[in-house]
């Protein structure tokens, strides 16, 4: 999965993703989540693949980790995130752990329905 040979963005197809053992809300959060990882200039351009791969239909998502690529991407785009947790301080692993983004006013629905 290496950027040189990648379909530009206006020949990209954008499936979304429609993983049968994801309920609707899960497939509508990952395709929304998949999207955001594509379009996020910081992102490691391993994982902007993958992403790619996935809304692009050319890969399925319970192949994600028997490809190689696959599994480079997620260990890239992970790093960074390992290195936060282990500069937090224990009272903010806590924190982490007990976040419920349900219970979070930013992802209330607005009156229309739609997540802000």
């Amino acid at each position: 999965m290496s950027t040189g040979n990648r379909f530009g963005p206006q020949d990209e197809r954008d499936y979304p993703i429609e993983d049968k053992n994801l309920t609707e809300e899960q497939n509508e959060h990952l395709t929304a989540s998949l999207r955001k990882v594509r379009d996020m200039p910081g992102a490691p351009p391993a994982l902007q693949d993958l992403a790619r791969e996935l809304l692009g239909g050319r890969m399925e998502l319970k192949d994600v980790l028997d490809s190689p690529a696959g599994h480079r991407a997620l260990g890239e785009g992970l790093a960074p995130l390992r290195d936060q947790w282990r500069n937090m301080s224990p009272q903010e692993r806590q924190q982490v752990r007990d976040y419920d983004p349900d219970e979070d006013p930013k992802n209330a629905p607005k009156r229309d329905g739609r997540i802000r």
